[in-house]
Formats: structure tokens, C-alpha cells, sequence
């Protein structure tokens, strides 16, 4: 009885063993796939399946759930386009420049004033308005004497520095250091090479003109002359610099200044300060 028993139990514990084993193997391997399964799985699949979330360049636009293709304009640059800047020297002065700033406001049009600095500490009233128009503000040096300022580079570098210094004094915190510098009589010729340099090297651009309206070829060039000449050099050029002055002996100037503006905008130009240039 006893033995019948003892073999008994000896079947019941192996077929509990056994069976252990058998669920160990079976549970064992499932539990790796589960730990590699991402990688197993993505190195089962093909190109296509990796493939099938990334949006396709060829979809349409019912494809994308309500996103929208849209295509960017392309920016169009008219190479036929002509700009206009006028410029004026030798200002401010009481009598003038306010006439010239009046039509200018008429016609809605910016303009550059390249400003003497000694005329700008006797007139502040005028170079603010000049500022608070929107006109661009150019430095003219501060003596506009020729024999001074052409003694040396260093010489004009002081006359121009002096007369930053002066527009910041009027102007305050909104002004900002001037870019275009024009030299007295213009920045032409070999003889005035190391002064264009030195201007240069200070970070400034010095401009000249390629267009005039006379103004400056006698003390009183009358309207219809300086027409004549404006025609004479404009000649549909593609960015026209016009010289013109704003003095006290400049009184024609104003009184012509309508029909330039008038004879320039017939020929197709757009107005701008030379801060809108690709000088």
C-alpha cells in the first residue's frame, strides 16, 4: 500500500514538473518577441511598408484631409522700373528749403537734403522738419569751404565728423548717423581719390549725380532752362541722381520745381531717397 502510494505521488510530481516545463517554453518565447518586437518587425519589412507613412510628393490635394496646397507667386522684378532721387545741396536756409519741402509734401514725394552743418546750427526748426517729413538727411560737411576741407583727407574727415555731431545735437535720439556723404563740387577726378577713400574707411558712401538741373550754372537759371537741362541729362537713364540746391539764391528752383517734378513722373519714374538706392 505504501509503495503504491510513494509511486504515486512520484508520477504526480513529475507530471507537475513536466508540465511546468512545457509552459515555461512556450511563455519564455513570447516574452522575447515582445522585447525586440520593434525590431525585429522593422527589419522584416520591406521598403514600401517603411515608406507608408511619409506623405507622397504626387498626392493630391484630397489626399492631405483638408491641408491645402498652395504654390508661392514668384516675386517679379520689372527691369524696366526707373527711379527718381532728388537731391539738394547747400541747404537748409529759411527762405528755400520750407518752399521746397511745401511742394514736395504736395506731390508726396521723399527726397534727399544733403545738409551744411553750419547752416543746420542756424536753422535746427528746418533740418527737424526735414527729419519729421521723411526726407533723407545726407552730410554736406560742416564749412563747405573748398581750400579747408581739401588740404587734406583728415581735413574733411574732421569737417564731416563735426557735422554728424551737429545733426545728432538737433535731431536727438531718433536720428541716425548719415550714410551718403556728398563732397563739395562732387567727388570726381584722381586729385580727390585718397579723400574718397578716407571717407570709405569711415564707413560712409560718398554719392555724386549723373543727372542736373542746372540750378548751379548761374545765380538765377530760369525755370524753362532748368527744364531744358533736366531733359538734356536725364535721358532715360534706369536711377537718375538729381542735383539741385536749396539756398537762399535759389528761388527758381522752387519756381521750377513743379514741372521737373511733372516732366520726370511723365517719363515713367518712381521717386525715392537714395537710402531706398542700390548705392
Amino acid at each position: 500500500m505504501k509503495h503504491y502510494f510513494k509511486k504515486n505521488m512520484i508520477l504526480l510530481f513529475s507530471t507537475i514538473i513536466l508540465t511546468g516545463l512545457i509552459g515555461f517554453e512556450l511563455i519564455l518565447p513570447c516574452q522575447t518577441a515582445a522585447v525586440v518586437d520593434g525590431t525585429t518587425i522593422e527589419n522584416e519589412l520591406d521598403e514600401s511598408q517603411l515608406n507608408e507613412n511619409i506623405p507622397d510628393e504626387g498626392l493630391d490635394e484630397g489626399g492631405l484631409e483638408g491641408e491645402e496646397l498652395q504654390e508661392e507667386e514668384p516675386i517679379v522684378i520689372d527691369e524696366n522700373m526707373k527711379f527718381a532721387y532728388l537731391t539738394f545741396d547747400d541747404g537748409p536756409s529759411p527762405k528755400v528749403t520750407p518752399q521746397i519741402l511745401d511742394i514736395l509734401k504736395e506731390y508726396n514725394i521723399k527726397a534727399t537734403f544733403f545738409v551744411i552743418g553750419n547752416l543746420a546750427e542756424k536753422h535746427p526748426d528746418i533740418l527737424l522738419r526735414i527729419q519729421e517729413e521723411g526726407h533723407l538727411i545726407g552730410n554736406h560737411t560742416y564749412s563747405h569751404n573748398y581750400k579747408e576741407i581739401y588740404s587734406h583727407p583728415q581735413k574733411l574727415m574732421a569737417d564731416i565728423e563735426k557735422t554728424e555731431e551737429v545733426f545728432a545735437s538737433i535731431l536727438g535720439t531718433e536720428y541716425r548717423r548719415s550714410r551718403f556723404v556728398r563732397f563739395p563740387g562732387g567727388s570726381f577726378g584722381e586729385k580727390l581719390r585718397p579723400f574718397r577713400q578716407a571717407v570709405e574707411e569711415m564707413g560712409y558712401t560718398s554719392i555724386d549725380w549723373n543727372v542736373v538741373n542746372g540750378d548751379a550754372e548761374g545765380m538765377h537759371v530760369s525755370p524753362k532752362k532748368q527744364l531744358i537741362r533736366l531733359q538734356e541729362t536725364l535721358q532715360d537713364k534706369k536711377e537718375a541722381i538729381i542735383l539741385m540746391h536749396d539756398s537762399n539764391t535759389k528761388q527758381t528752383t522752387v519756381d521750377a520745381l513743379p514741372d521737373l517734378i511733372e516732366y520726370i513722373l511723365s517719363q515713367g519714374y518712381i521717386f525715392n531717397t537714395l537710402e531706398e538706392s542700390r548705392f
